[in-house]
């Protein structure tokens, strides 16, 4: 277990370990070079506080924690993108070299999500979505395309799906929903506090909940059932706009429904097949 999934899974952390294993999370390999006094001050916190998330995360003490975070650092692919994914392009560049780099911002990303994206995850997420009577998406702002999309495919194999755009009509479905639902949570941060209040309403129902979003989320929506990890190199304000996490977010997507599909692969052509004629384009 990564120390990544140790923090996600920790139960009982108070809000300043919580707050801490954030900041250690966010130093990363630099954690390193950091005395344990260092970085009680760095995190104003003590080496009391420090010792007993450690021992809460099931680590001897700090030496264990930093070798931990030195595994992640080594683990983890080597930055691979040479562009800039919050703004890739530059006052005068010309559409030739605009275009490159959005060739390569679209490769970077898709291949930054592959090394993220956790095959026994992606399994578990096409069960619960499989085996779910009815599968319901959580979701705002941009997210919605890809949500809407990932929606009519379901459907497209004979899955009920719903895309809910407002609150109320969210907090509607939670309540409507039970353990033979699938809930799937899209949010690239997780700092919603909406989508915190429709994960209470969701398990008092015994909805499966699904996360596609960055770590950054999964630490701040600890303990669901599922989560599919996406690129995390975007910034959430000093950016153009959200061209990795969108395409990071339909990737995942696109490759939950094949997993979903191929699971029962002849039942669900079988049901695309008869339904073309009621969907297929007609000329006048």
């Amino acid at each position: 277990m990564t120390i990544e999934e140790r923090i996600a899974q920790a139960e009982n952390l108070t809000p300043t370990e919580l707050q801490l294993a954030h900041a250690v999370l966010d130093l990363g390999a630099r954690l390193g070079g950091y005395t344990l006094e260092e970085l009680a001050q760095a995190t104003s916190t003590s080496k009391a506080s420090i010792q007993r998330l450690c021992k809460k995360l099931g680590l001897s003490g700090f030496k264990a924690l930093k070798l931990e975070m030195g595994k992640i650092q080594a683990a983890r692919p080597e930055p691979i993108a040479t562009v800039d994914v919050n703004f890739p392009f530059a006052p005068g560049d010309t559409q030739r070299t605009i275009v490159a780099n959005m060739s390569t911002l679209y490769e970077t990303t898709v291949a930054d999500t592959v090394k993220l994206l956790e095959p026994s995850e992606l399994e578990r997420a096409a069960r619960l979505v499989s085996q779910a009577k009815s599968v319901e998406m959580y979701t705002g702002s941009h997210n919605v395309y890809p949500a809407q999309m990932f929606e009519e495919r379901l459907l497209s194999a004979g899955k009920r799906a719903v895309c809910p755009l407002s609150g109320e009509r969210m907090s509607r479905l939670a309540l409507a929903s039970d353990k033979t639902h699938a809930a799937i949570i899209i949010s690239y941060s997780g700092l919603q506090a909406s989508y915190r209040r429709i994960i209470s309403v969701l398990r008092e129902q015994g909805t499966p909940i699904i996360l596609v979003g960055s770590q950054r989320a999964r630490r701040a929506l600890p303990s669901l059932d599922a989560y599919l990890m996406v690129s995390d190199r975007e910034s959430l304000q000093h950016r153009i706009t959200q061209f990795a996490s969108h395409i990071a977010v339909q990737f995942v997507l696109d490759s939950l429904f094949c997993c979903v599909f191929a699971r029962d692969y002849r039942k669900n052509m079988a049901f695309l097949q008869r339904s073309l004629p009621y969907t297929a384009l007609r000329s006048r």
